[in-house]
């Protein structure tokens, strides 16, 4: 009984980690050498993240009170979490599977029915665990969907290492996805990717046009974004991972608080942070994602130069709770949750155990 109840509580904690102020993000990704460089921007309050180090053979349930789904994780995946392990923004799995999640205020995810319910941040986790490409997040709809108390809404740029690339939105409670020959422009900020599309090809390039300079400014991040991604040359604009790093300084904010760039060729996971603007990055393939070795995890904005796989740590409770503490605190609607609320939400992992 003290598991469910847990389950319960934490179903409160992994649905508020975003309020309305989170609309100023935004994804790309473009081809190099057969695979995808992916960027991302996230724009927020308070730089306060880590990294995980999931594991494969874990066996979890979804944190919501009806219809909860149950799974083996089939992937190791490397995740960037402020909220709490468990409970991701993004990520890089086995497979070469990256999802990120941005803003938008036009979703609507499905009704109540007979398919399985899972958060909007839990669903991330579930398709890094679960999904090896796109195609399997998308197939993935007909038994699971995002539902539970106060989802906030969500969309999503999803790429996969055998070279398909999906915007997936819900609108009017249904899953719409963007992909192949209907996502041409692989980028995704806080607008539907259609009305972003259209868009960009009304303004044909034209940033002086009155259509540009009274679009809002989701639009033309998104506008920047895509001319980036069509204008990747690799004879002529040099490093990959360097140009995405270009076209994110484009599109930054003054409350851009961490850049994710991902090199899924090289195994690679680049970052920078606000406060520590060098550009670091972690050997995804030197880490061990065999269930009961130990969960490793690193601080977005600990000290490091260049290489800094080394420095990961074992996980503790403590770390998990000191950021759940952080984050909560800095987050208006969440400030003032009590202290007891915020260790079982910390708690959560040390209950999933390896499968048999």
């Amino acid at each position: 009984m003290q598991f469910w109840r847990w389950l319960i509580i934490i179903s409160l904690a992994g649905t508020l980690a975003f309020s309305c102020r989170c609309r100023a993000c935004t994804t790309f990704c473009f081809r190099h050498q057969g695979q995808w460089v992916y960027g991302r921007n996230y724009d927020w309050d308070f730089e306060d993240a880590m990294i995980f180090n999931n594991k494969r053979g874990v066996v979890k349930r979804s944190v919501v009170q009806t219809n909860p789904v149950s799974w083996i994780s089939r992937y190791g995946s490397m995740t960037i979490n402020q909220y709490g392990r468990e409970f991701p923004l993004g990520g890089l799995n086995e497979a070469g599977l990256v999802i990120e999640c941005m803003w938008l205020r036009y979703t609507e995810y499905p009704h109540a029915d007979s398919r399985g319910e899972l958060t909007e941040l839990q669903w991330i986790q579930y398709q890094l665990d679960t999904a090896a490409s796109v195609a399997e997040v998308i197939s993935s709809d007909t038994r699971v969907r995002i539902g539970g108390r106060s989802t906030q809404p969500l969309h999503f740029l999803i790429s996969d290492a055998g070279g398909d690339c999906a915007a997936v939105e819900f609108l009017g409670g249904g899953m719409v996805v963007h992909s192949g020959t209907k996502l041409p422009l692989p980028a995704l900020t806080n607008n539907t990717y259609a009305y972003s599309r259209s868009f960009f090809e009304e303004v044909a390039g034209d940033e002086t046009s009155l259509c540009f300079r009274q679009s809002d400014y989701s639009l033309k991040r998104f506008h920047w974004a895509a001319q980036g991604v069509q204008s990747w040359d690799a004879e002529t604009c040099g490093p990959p991972v360097e140009y995405a790093y270009k076209i994110l300084d484009k599109v930054s904010t003054d409350r851009t608080m961490f850049s994710i760039v991902y090199d899924v060729k090289q195994r690679r996971i680049y970052f920078k942070t606000q406060s520590r603007p060098e550009v670091r990055y972690l050997n995804f393939d030197r880490f061990d994602f065999t269930c009961g070795t130990p969960v490793k995890t690193l601080g977005l904005a600990m000290p490091g130069e260049g290489d800094v796989t080394s420095l990961f740590e074992d996980y503790t409770l403590e770390a998990n709770y000191q950021l759940i503490k952080k984050s909560f605190s800095a987050t208006d609607f969440l400030a003032g949750t009590p202290d007891a609320f915020l260790r079982l939400v910390a708690g959560y992992p040390d209950i999933l155990p390896c499968s048999d």
